[in-house]
């Protein structure tokens, strides 16, 4: 649409946009088309339903929805005129696209509808087999100095961290140092500081020797990692932590929903693919078949009586 005309239809829009679920009126219209309210409500049920508040909350965007809309529905009828809907391949996937539809909305209704148990018990159970699961790594909060060997020998970078460290023992500040000192390209930006990490995310030398580090403000001993040899200041350390039961009950019981309706689906589609009427034109099918390099004898009858070949 043109953008002179542009402006005009977010007015438009601010008028007719709260009349959403009332009778059915023309929002915007040309010789050729028009976009009704409920073309609208059908083109928002395709935006994920937690973004569609945006989308009522701005004028323009509600207005970009209309105006795909009218180009849509004009090119549509010209399509039409032009008799391109009535060619076969292109009137099958219409009805293809009508059948996905319809199938997809049968499933979310049939879904809706199922009553599903109550899982507290289920969830309880589920925490106390498994409550490492629900157990929060223990942490440190460090910051280091790394002397690197590739300007230096591995012994000049071993003395030079540790003319470093024992500066740091006489009181200089520990990210002066880094900024000062440190080969760690980061260091320009984070001063050394490397934040909260889990026991295992590191390197192992350098894991285990933050780690081992009992109290904040300690500094240890230069550690040798494949990188040169560092020294690690501790700031903070959290211990492993079991998280309660009524934090983690409701995510435990949203998964054995999720667990539930995925199997409601799956006996739907089961019962499908195991119609005893099913029949299958297997030399037909096979006739699509553009594996060539494949012989003869390796050639499996399809497999569509298996409920989990059905993939959604």
């Amino acid at each position: 649409m043109y953008l002179k005309h542009y402006a005009a239809l977010v007015v438009m829009v601010c008028c007719t946009a709260p009349a959403l679920s009332e009778e059915q009126q023309v929002l915007v219209e040309s010789k050729q088309a028009q976009v009704t309210s409920l073309d609208f409500e059908a083109e928002l049920m395709r935006i994920p339903i937690e973004h569609r508040a945006e989308v009522l909350a701005s004028k323009t965007r509600i207005a970009k929805l209309l105006e795909n809309l009218l180009i849509n529905k004009t090119l549509a009828v010209q399509a039409r005129s032009a008799g391109i809907d009535r060619e076969p391949l292109i009137s099958k996937q219409i009805e293809l696209a009508s059948d996905k539809l319809l199938a997809q909305e049968h499933i979310a209704r049939a879904t809706k509808a199922v009553t599903i148990p109550n899982f507290d018990a289920r969830a309880r159970e589920l925490y106390q087999v498994d409550i490492e699961k629900y157990t929060l790594p223990a942490k440190v909060h460090a910051s280091h100095i790394l002397v690197d060997t590739k300007a230096r020998t591995p012994e000049e970078a071993l003395q030079r961290i540790r003319q470093v460290r024992e500066q740091a023992l006489d009181g200089k500040k520990f990210e002066e140092l880094a900024l000062e000192y440190s080969d760690d390209p980061s260091a320009k930006g984070n001063k050394g500081d490397l934040g909260f990490f889990e026991e295992g995310k590191m390197v192992k030398p350098f894991s285990d020797a933050a780690f081992a580090i009992n109290s904040p403000g300690d500094i240890s001993e230069p550690i040798k990692t494949i990188f040169g040899y560092h020294i690690i200041q501790l700031h903070e350390k959290q211990q492993k932590q079991v998280r309660s039961f009524e934090l983690v009950k409701e995510k435990i019981i949203q998964g054995e929903r999720e667990k539930y309706l995925n199997e409601f689906r799956s006996t739907l589609f089961g019962g499908i693919l195991t119609d005893p009427s099913l029949k299958l034109n297997e030399e037909a099918v096979n006739r699509f078949w553009t594996n060539l390099d494949s012989k003869s004898s390796d050639v499996k009858p399809l497999e569509i009586n298996k409920p989990e070949a059905v993939k959604h």
